[in-house]
């Protein structure tokens, strides 16, 4: 038989919550054994408060409403400052700084009005540390460029720029003098800097397209045909640029003439590739010839334009500007031309690359083409490509026929009935 504790007397709860001996029971409903006991003890924790007295039930459903009643008019608070404030969601990202104090007032609010930090950043929206950065902010040091201009430097820019030599003059003159005279020594940003923050420097209007850009598919629909040129560069191994100038004619894809140029390309360059690609072109192409390029520096140049409008009688037309696509017929070809199957693995010499360029014409223009719809651009150009097409159209017909009447000799052979079939009918299928 086991002994009983001496219970305190300031806990009248001890001596009956504890057994007296094997399979007695403590209270009414209780079983025996040591489970009852933890059992017991846990039902009176629920019960009783710190010091053993026991909550009524009602009271604890007051306390609770009180709390809910007080988490929902926070909330409502935090929803209307934060729609005020024009966010939505998690705050994630930077916010200005009068966002930043507004969010922290809010939170601080409804914090006074017992709702926990981590409540009310939820509620709000925002992580609590970044709440208590906001609310804390590092203080601001005000910080200078080590390599700022000085007051005279910026007074000698302003200085040169109002004398009467500089008005109409661009803003580089007026850094160039700078340094020419040592009055100054800045970078040309630094003058632009200077004289926008005076409000010296005279704003360019855009200028607007004159007239509306046409296509250049909608020209070939109309009959034209297109000379297109470009220039693509071939490092070699020591070190010199060959650029190459290839001439191509729409919509035959026929190439016509590249022409080669060192470390760089020039107008002249490109009018005398030009020039050569237009003694190989039939007579019958220049009724309705137009010149269609991309708006690089030498394509562009007055120079070009004047040559090229002298040798067909019609004035040049460009793409768009940042507009690969509307050149995509000779941007191909020159993908083409850098990554042929015949093109040797590397080259040594200028002589590598320009004997490359006189013999890729003759590979390119005997190659069956996907957008002629695989006739090379040389029968296309020689106006064959009809033909050719029309009698692979016929040949695929005669040769349906032919499967058509194997096929009929083989049923009749087994015993069954052949079955017609026109010739319409084969040149749907």
């Amino acid at each position: 038989m086991q002994r009983s504790r001496i219970s305190s007397k300031n806990d009248p709860t001890e001596t009956w919550s504890r057994p007296m001996g094997h399979g007695s029971h403590t209270q009414k409903g209780q079983g025996s054994g040591s489970g009852s006991i933890v059992q017991a003890g846990k039902t009176r924790k629920k019960a009783t408060c710190c010091s053993g007295r026991t909550i009524p039930k009602g009271h604890q459903t007051t306390r609770g409403n009180k709390r809910c009643s007080g988490c929902s008019g926070a909330r409502a608070i935090l929803a209307k400052k934060k729609n005020g404030l024009g966010l939505s969601g998690k705050l994630k990202g930077h916010f200005k700084r009068e966002v930043r104090t507004a969010v922290v007032e809010a939170i601080k609010e409804t914090m006074s009005q017992g709702l926990t930090q981590e409540r009310a950043c939820k509620i709000f929206g925002i992580v609590p540390r970044k709440f208590r950065r906001w609310a804390n902010p590092k203080p601001t040091v005000p910080r200078t460029a080590w390599n700022k201009i000085l007051p005279q430097e910026r007074e000698a820019i302003l200085q040169t720029a109002c004398e009467e030599q500089f008005w109409d003059k661009p803003m580089s003159h007026i850094f160039v003098h700078g340094h020419n005279s040592e009055k100054f020594f800045v970078s040309l940003s630094t003058v632009y800097n200077v004289l926008k923050s005076e409000q010296l420097v005279h704003k360019i209007p855009r200028r607007k397209r004159s007239s509306p850009y046409v296509s250049a598919h909608d020209l070939m629909e109309q009959g034209f045909s297109l000379l297109c040129y470009d220039a693509t560069m071939f490092p070699i191994e020591t070190g010199i640029q060959v650029w190459a100038l290839p001439v191509i004619i729409l919509p035959h894809r026929y190439l016509l003439h590249i022409g080669h140029s060192l470390n760089s390309v020039s107008s002249v360059d490109l009018t005398r590739s030009v020039t050569e690609a237009l003694t190989l072109l039939p007579s019958h192409l220049f009724e309705k010839l137009l010149a269609h390029s991309d708006r690089g520096s030498a394509m562009k140049s007055a120079y070009t334009k004047n040559i090229v409008k002298e040798l067909l009688g019609a004035p040049v037309h460009f793409g768009r500007p940042h507009t690969p696509d509307d050149e995509a017929w000779i941007e191909s070809f020159i993908k083409t031309l850098k990554y042929h199957r015949e093109i040797p693995d590397s080259f040594v010499t200028v002589d590598d690359v320009v004997q490359w360029l006189i013999r890729f014409p003759d590979i390119y223009n005997n190659d069956p083409h996907s957008s002629l719809k695989y006739v090379t651009p040389l029968q296309s150009l020689s106006g064959l490509k009809e033909v050719i097409l029309n009698q692979r159209k016929q040949n695929l017909i005669a040769a349906r026929m032919t499967r058509h009447a194997n096929w009929n000799s083989n049923q009749m052979s087994l015993g069954l009935s052949p079955q017609g079939v026109s010739r319409e009918a084969v040149v749907v299928a």
